[in-house]
Protein backbone atom coordinates (compact mmCIF):
# COMPACT_ATOMS: atom_id res chain seq x y z
CA UNK A 1 0.00 0.00 0.00
CA UNK A 2 1.35 3.48 -0.81
CA UNK A 3 2.75 5.10 2.20
CA UNK A 4 0.04 7.11 4.19
CA UNK A 5 -2.91 5.29 2.10
CA UNK A 6 -6.41 5.74 4.19
CA UNK A 7 -8.36 2.19 3.79
CA UNK A 8 -11.47 3.52 2.12
CA UNK A 9 -14.69 2.31 4.32
CA UNK A 10 -16.20 -0.39 2.19
CA UNK A 11 -19.06 -2.71 2.61
CA UNK A 12 -18.45 -7.01 2.89
CA UNK A 13 -20.09 -8.84 0.37
CA UNK A 14 -21.18 -12.48 1.09
CA UNK A 15 -22.90 -13.46 -1.94
CA UNK A 16 -25.95 -12.63 -1.01
CA UNK A 17 -25.90 -8.85 -2.56
CA UNK A 18 -26.26 -7.61 -6.18
CA UNK A 19 -22.49 -7.91 -7.25
CA UNK A 20 -22.79 -5.15 -9.97
CA UNK A 21 -24.01 -2.54 -7.27
CA UNK A 22 -20.81 -4.18 -5.17
CA UNK A 23 -18.63 -3.59 -7.73
CA UNK A 24 -20.22 -0.19 -9.07
CA UNK A 25 -19.29 1.16 -5.38
CA UNK A 26 -16.03 -0.60 -5.22
CA UNK A 27 -14.63 1.21 -7.79
CA UNK A 28 -16.16 4.47 -6.97
CA UNK A 29 -13.88 4.15 -3.62
CA UNK A 30 -10.73 3.00 -5.59
CA UNK A 31 -11.10 5.91 -8.51
CA UNK A 32 -11.48 8.55 -5.39
CA UNK A 33 -8.29 6.60 -3.94
CA UNK A 34 -5.97 6.95 -7.26
CA UNK A 35 -4.77 3.49 -6.44
CA UNK A 36 -2.88 1.19 -8.96
CA UNK A 37 -4.98 -2.39 -10.48
CA UNK A 38 -3.12 -4.28 -8.02
CA UNK A 39 -3.73 -2.39 -4.68
CA UNK A 40 -7.47 -2.50 -6.27
CA UNK A 41 -7.23 -6.61 -6.48
CA UNK A 42 -6.47 -6.71 -2.99
CA UNK A 43 -9.30 -4.70 -1.96
CA UNK A 44 -11.78 -6.33 -3.31
CA UNK A 45 -10.41 -9.78 -2.20
CA UNK A 46 -10.71 -8.25 1.19
CA UNK A 47 -14.32 -7.27 0.80
CA UNK A 48 -15.02 -11.24 0.45
CA UNK A 49 -16.97 -12.76 3.27
CA UNK A 50 -18.75 -16.29 3.37
CA UNK A 51 -20.04 -17.95 -0.13
CA UNK A 52 -17.77 -15.14 -1.89
CA UNK A 53 -14.75 -15.71 0.16
CA UNK A 54 -14.95 -19.65 -0.72
CA UNK A 55 -15.49 -19.49 -4.26
CA UNK A 56 -12.30 -16.62 -4.62
CA UNK A 57 -10.28 -19.29 -2.59
CA UNK A 58 -10.82 -21.63 -5.27
CA UNK A 59 -9.49 -19.58 -7.61
CA UNK A 60 -5.76 -20.76 -8.95
CA UNK A 61 -2.72 -18.63 -7.94
CA UNK A 62 -1.88 -16.70 -10.54
CA UNK A 63 -5.36 -16.92 -12.66
CA UNK A 64 -6.06 -13.39 -11.85
CA UNK A 65 -4.14 -10.94 -13.68
CA UNK A 66 -5.40 -7.72 -13.66
CA UNK A 67 -8.36 -5.68 -12.25
CA UNK A 68 -10.82 -5.73 -15.63
CA UNK A 69 -9.80 -9.40 -15.27
CA UNK A 70 -11.61 -10.20 -11.74
CA UNK A 71 -14.14 -7.50 -11.55
CA UNK A 72 -15.35 -10.30 -14.77
CA UNK A 73 -14.68 -13.45 -12.50
CA UNK A 74 -16.96 -11.40 -10.00
CA UNK A 75 -19.73 -10.68 -12.02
Amino acid sequence: MPPHYITPKIAFFSGVEDPENHLTKFIAQMIISGVSDAIRCKMLMGTFTGTTLQWFRGIPVGHITSFPQFSRLFR
